[in-house]
């Protein structure tokens, strides 16, 4: 009775971990039937890691997915899925990783690899975030993924094989609890300048309390609010005006810093010289320095006369600032009656 015992569990635990490659290599990857190393690493069958991912790899090789574990910055598993050739490459396992079943799917811990996989990056020490490349005969450090997880008020990860933190790539979220979600339902890994951060501004899931105090106006700005920053003037009752330019602008400050979600302006009401608006273009952002704002929207004309313009804000920004422009093939004035910013804090 006790072989019986010890042999049963035996045979589960070969179902589970494997050294061989024969299932594990497609048919005609000769590289990952032949591997140069001695002794094959550990696979561990039927099981994956949801919500470790660093970086998710697709259309590759099992081998592929080894190699780009050993180059990525603190990975430290992988997870393959040999249906759909997709390969997770998986940071440290902690508390907020699930492991799943899965029929399919495989894993395998890299530190029972040789690292002689990778040549030169065996030995690299790139930063979290970064991954190892060969350029040349040298080896470099480039950024390849967010650290961290994103964070999104009101919503959760709407992703079927779990998060992923890759550059330039974006994860789907679901409001929670029956909440609307206005704007784009992704977190998005971006680089800015020597960091790469999630950018969550696309997702926006409010209550009922909440959308309806962001369908209130945060600016109702009109011609008699702007005396200050006229440079020419015209018919009080009409519009503010600014010099021919090729670009005349009018801005607001806010006062505080806001998500915008639209802005309402109204063209000249009286019966001259709407058409004169041709394109505007509206920037929100911390100064007045056009390249450091984000673009909120364009209007194409030419307007007309008392003409009401919405120009929704589809990337949600974020500033203080908002800044109008008359962008125009020859000098013209800039004169619109009133203005309104829609948004939340």
């Amino acid at each position: 009775m006790k072989e019986e015992t010890s042999l049963f569990l035996l045979r589960n635990v070969m179902i589970i971990y494997s050294w061989s490659l024969d299932d594990v290599c497609d048919a005609d990857d000769i590289k990952c039937q032949n591997l140069q190393i001695s002794t094959p690493g550990e696979i561990i069958y039927g099981q994956c890691y949801r919500h470790a991912a660093l970086r998710r790899l697709l259309k590759g090789s099992f081998l592929n997915c080894l190699k780009e574990c050993m180059k990525t910055s603190t990975c430290s598993n992988v997870s393959y899925r040999r249906d759909w050739k997709m390969c997770d490459i998986n940071g440290n396992i902690n508390s907020e990783v699930e492991l799943v079943h899965e029929h399919g799917c495989f894993s395998s811990n890299i530190s029972s690899w040789s690292r002689k996989l990778v040549g030169k990056c065996a030995t690299h020490s790139c930063a979290e975030g970064r991954k190892c490349v060969l350029k040349g005969e040298e080896i470099a450090c480039e950024i390849a993924y967010c650290i961290g997880r994103p964070f999104a008020a009101n919503a959760e990860l709407n992703e079927p094989f779990g998060l992923s933190r890759d550059l330039k790539h974006g994860m789907m979220y679901k409001c929670t609890n029956r909440i609307q979600m206005i704007g784009k339902p992704f977190a998005v890994c971006r680089k800015t300048g020597n960091l790469c951060l999630f950018v969550e501004k696309d997702i926006w899931c409010l209550n009922s309390r909440q959308l309806a105090r962001a369908l209130l106006p945060v600016l109702r700005d009109t011609y008699a609010n702007q005396k200050r920053r006229l440079t020419e003037l015209n018919n009080l009752s009409t519009c503010f005006i600014q010099k021919n330019e090729l670009e005349p602008f009018w801005w607001v400050n806010l006062g505080q810093v806001y998500m915008v979600l639209k802005v309402v302006s109204t063209d000249r009401i009286d019966i001259c010289c709407g058409d004169r608006l041709r394109k505007m273009l509206i920037h929100v952002g911390e100064s007045l320095d056009t390249s450091r704002m984000e673009l909120c929207g364009q209007f194409i004309g030419p307007g007309v006369s008392g003409q009401v313009i919405v120009t929704p804000c589809n990337t949600l920004p974020k500033g203080q600032i908002v800044k109008l422009t008359s962008v125009n093939t020859v000098p013209r004035p800039f004169h619109l009656t009133e203005v309104e910013v829609y948004g939340v804090e």
